[in-house]
């Protein structure tokens, strides 16, 4: 019986484009999960990434009114 290889690609990181909030002060950061003011876990947002105008980070989600899934 022949069996054929399956490759399966690597999986990326995508914390490097993951918008967090912190629950406690409400500062956001983009790929990074510690709040540096309250030193706590923030919870995810989305994928996301810095607004050209404020340089505030912002969810893909936020600003299109929809969940965005990135695929492996």
């Amino acid at each position: 019986m022949d069996r054929e290889n399956i490759t399966v690609a690597k999986s990326r990181s995508r914390r490097e484009i993951t918008v967090y909030e912190c629950d406690s002060c409400g500062e956001r950061s983009l790929g990074e999960q510690r709040c540096l003011e309250c030193h706590t876990f923030m919870r995810r947002v989305g994928i996301g990434g810095h607004c050209p105008s404020c340089d505030e980070s912002v969810a893909i989600s936020e600003l299109a009114g929809t969940e965005f899934i990135v695929g492996s």
